[in-house]
Order: C-alpha cells, then sequence, then structure tokens
C-alpha cells in the first residue's frame, strides 16, 4: 500500500514554526516509507483569507527543503489541489447526501437564526439549530430554489441513539445524537464548510 501524507494549511495567516512542525512530521513519515507528500490549500474561509499567505507557504516550504510530489505547483491526477477550485466535487457531493436524505436544504435567514440564539441566550442553553427546514415539502424547496432564496446544506443527524468511533489515542468515543446539531455542508457563498470538505479530500487523494 502506498503511504500518502498532506499538509494543509490554510491561509488565514502566515505560516508560522507550527504549521512548519505539522509539515515537516508529515514529509518525514512519507518520506520514510517511500510514499508521496502532498500540499492542499485549504481556503474555504474566504473571509479571513490573508494576501500573500498562499505565496508564503510555498516559498516558506522550497526554504526548509520540503519538496511537494503533488500540489498546486506540482499538479498529480488528484487535483486540484486548491479548495477554492474543487467547488463542483464537494457539492456533488453534498448534493447526493440529500437524495440520500443524510442532508437537506436550509432556507432559514439570519433573523429567524438570531432569535433562536436569543431563546437559548434567555434559557442558558448552547444555540442549536432546530431542523425547522428539514419539515419543507418538496413543492417548497423546489419553489425556493427557483426564486433564488439563500440556503445553505445542513447534514441531518439522527436525533435518537449514539454515535461511536475509534480514536486512535483514546479508543471508542461514543457521543449521544441529541447533542449533535445539524451541522452545515455547504455555505451560502457556495463554499463547503472545512470539516466536510477536509473529509471528502482526504479520501478522493
Amino acid at each position: 500500500m502506498e503511504v500518502r501524507t498532506r499538509f494543509a494549511p490554510s491561509p488565514t495567516g502566515f505560516m508560522h514554526i507550527g504549521n512548519l512542525r505539522s509539515a515537516l512530521f508529515t514529509y518525514l513519515i512519507a518520506k520514510h516509507n517511500n510514499g508521496n507528500f502532498i500540499l492542499r490549500i485549504e481556503d474555504t474561509d474566504q473571509t479571513r483569507k490573508v494576501d500573500g499567505a498562499v505565496n508564503f507557504i510555498y516559498d516558506t516550504c522550497k526554504l526548509c527543503g520540503l519538496n511537494f510530489d503533488e500540489g498546486p505547483n506540482n499538479p498529480g491526477k488528484y487535483g486540484p489541489y486548491i479548495q477554492s477550485e474543487r467547488k463542483d466535487i464537494y457539492m456533488k457531493y453534498a448534493l447526493e447526501l440529500i437524495e440520500k436524505g443524510k442532508a437537506y436544504y436550509c432556507f432559514c435567514d439570519e433573523e429567524r437564526l438570531n432569535k433562536l440564539r436569543e431563546k437559548a441566550e434567555m434559557k442558558k442553553q448552547a444555540f442549536m439549530y432546530d431542523g425547522y427546514c428539514k419539515k419543507l415539502s418538496k413543492e417548497d424547496i423546489q419553489s425556493n430554489l427557483d426564486n433564488g432564496k439563500p440556503f445553505v446544506i445542513r447534514q441531518n443527524v439522527p436525533k435518537e441513539g449514539t454515535t461511536s468511533y475509534e480514536d486512535m489515542v483514546f479508543g471508542k468515543i461514543t457521543v449521544e445524537n441529541r447533542v449533535l446539531e445539524d451541522q452545515i455542508l455547504i455555505k451560502s457563498d457556495g463554499y463547503p464548510t472545512y470539516n466536510f470538505a477536509n473529509v471528502i479530500d482526504d479520501h478522493l487523494m
């Protein structure tokens, strides 16, 4: 099995010693196992993107001798390697989840969400989206889409039972589904959230 590691910085600030440490370890793991070292730029948070940060990443890695086998400047068969250029890929999987009933369109505006936040604050509870748009009919959804109403795509999390996964450090982790929110997968600007894009890219790459 081929070993593939990736360094996936976000250009929301300039690369620092912690980033370089992460890059170095993933580079050494790949090279020790005769594998490939990949650079992926995770720029889905366009509002916090810092001008010049991407070039600073390229220059710092080059200065430190961290040569990428695949990346924006050295593309392979798993590109594009910049997340903002992969929006169609993320939307494809989000729509697939909608078809399977695992995600849904949410058309709630900021005014309604702020009212929910205020209610949660008054009750001294953590804010959690109430799943209102899960109940919309197919006709209402299509009408909203046809009229160009802004939307996000949310994960449809079951509210009963538990979800478990194996953590390599802590062992089996189990969480009550009732405490999990229907997290946003695709934001209103068409960009994916970090957790959604990251999982898709790690799988495909």
